[in-house]
């Protein structure tokens, strides 16, 4: 039986606002859902089209619930807070990232591109601060609004930091994607953007000259390195290679994606991402 939402009320803006967009707000309805309503008559349009995005995408367990579509008012289930909050939260601690979760939350974020990569749609603006923790700590990507479907030209761009200065910012492709998703991985394991202490400017000069962060320390360095330097033809590739780099990093962890979403069985005591460990294993 499916769980009963509440209504959206007719005073919205009484709410209490939980996130905010280029687009759009993010109101809290109640414990289990939130309700999102575009910033003004212009950005309107790219809420439809992410309603279309979330109607031809379905359920899926590693993407954010839609629940349902109410004046141009979209419902989703409520979720935990962005992953980049988390990372955020690391950094500032001066921690990594325990390897447990880089490598569950690096494989849920990349199957879920290919996932909607599979049914027409370029998400655009990829990072971390589009993807969703739930209550057990999976991620889930969200915000599609004005995402590209079928070819459509997106009325969003990629943020500097995810973006490959080489191609046009305004058209993506699986490539573009690519690029974005390694740039989101290296978030995942660092808890920090590339290139966080420099310019947009400098940072696209970087970029176009095939000048990228040092990943050789890092657990998914060479995929991250493969995403930026263009060696992937589809995220497929990408979810083996990350399949294969969980496999050798855990032993003995049982860790399930894709259709029951990931649930991590390790020891509380795990090792951050940028300690490798023998005895690591034996989410």
């Amino acid at each position: 039986m499916e769980m009963a939402y509440p209504p959206i009320p007719e005073n919205i803006w009484s709410l209490q606002a939980i996130a905010h967009g280029v687009s759009g707000v993010v109101f809290k309805i109640s414990d289990s859902a939130v309700v999102k309503v575009a910033l003004g008559k212009k950005n309107q349009a790219a809420v439809d089209i992410e309603h279309s995005i979330y109607r031809r995408l379905g359920h899926h367990p590693l993407i954010t619930k839609f629940l349902y579509e109410q004046n141009g008012k979209l419902v989703f289930e409520r979720l935990q807070y962005p992953l980049r909050k988390r990372l955020l939260d690391l950094s500032d601690a001066g921690r990594a990232p325990l390897l447990r979760d880089v490598l569950r939350w690096a494989l849920q974020l990349a199957e879920a591109l290919s996932y909607v990569h599979s049914h027409g749609v370029m998400q655009v603006d990829i990072g971390a601060h589009n993807a969703l923790l739930d209550w057990n700590e999976n991620v889930k990507l969200s915000d599609f609004a004005g995402s590209s479907i079928d070819g459509s030209s997106p009325t969003v761009l990629p943020s500097r930091k995810s973006q490959n200065p080489n191609l046009p910012e305004d058209e993506p492709s699986v490539h573009s994607e690519i690029f974005a998703l390694g740039s989101m991985l290296y978030e995942v394991e660092t808890a920090k953007q590339p290139y966080h202490d420099r310019s947009d400017s400098g940072l696209e000069k970087l970029f176009s000259r095939g000048d990228f962060p040092d990943t050789s320390a890092l657990v998914l360095g060479e995929i991250i390195k493969g995403c930026w330097k263009s060696e992937y033809k589809t995220v497929d590739e990408v979810v083996k290679d990350l399949g294969r780099v969980r496999d050798k990093h855990l032993d003995g962890e049982m860790i399930t994606t894709t259709t029951t979403g990931t649930t991590p069985n390790a020891a509380p005591d795990a090792t951050p991402a940028n300690q490798t460990s023998s005895v690591f294993g034996g989410l």
